[in-house]
């Protein structure tokens, strides 16, 4: 029975981790986001600019691949995401793969440590 309790506990460690993770992810991305909005208007209007090509292209891509779909896709989901809504979530997959990244770097570190290996090697 102590088996299942100690599973159940990993488990709901595991799930808080993940939780705190993207609590942490989502508020970076928003600090980022409201920080080039603020500090540096001109870079914010440039990406915004750019967020909008993308956009335009998830348009044009969607018309390709389903001409019958892509009206009511555009005046439902391509609508409403503005080109600030789509720089969002660009920024938020940015901070997230940099977040990833650097986990990843720190559980590298941290294992050389455990195994001893000569500075070198790591």
């Amino acid at each position: 029975m102590s088996a299942f309790f100690k599973s159940l506990f990993v488990l709901l460690s595991v799930i808080t981790v993940l939780v705190l993770y993207v609590v942490v992810e989502v508020v970076l991305a928003m600090f980022a986001y409201m920080y080039l909005a603020l500090n540096h208007v001109e870079t914010f209007g440039t990406l915004i600019s750019y967020s909008r090509d993308v956009l335009n292209l998830f348009a044009n891509q969607l018309e390709q691949f389903s001409p019958e779909l892509a009206n009511r896709a555009y005046t439902t989901l391509l609508g409403e995401l503005g080109p600030k809504s789509i720089l969002l979530l660009l920024i938020g997959l940015l901070v997230s793969a940099l977040g990833r990244l650097v986990s990843w770097l720190l559980r590298r570190w941290v294992h050389s440590t455990r195994l001893g290996l000569p500075s070198s090697i790591r």
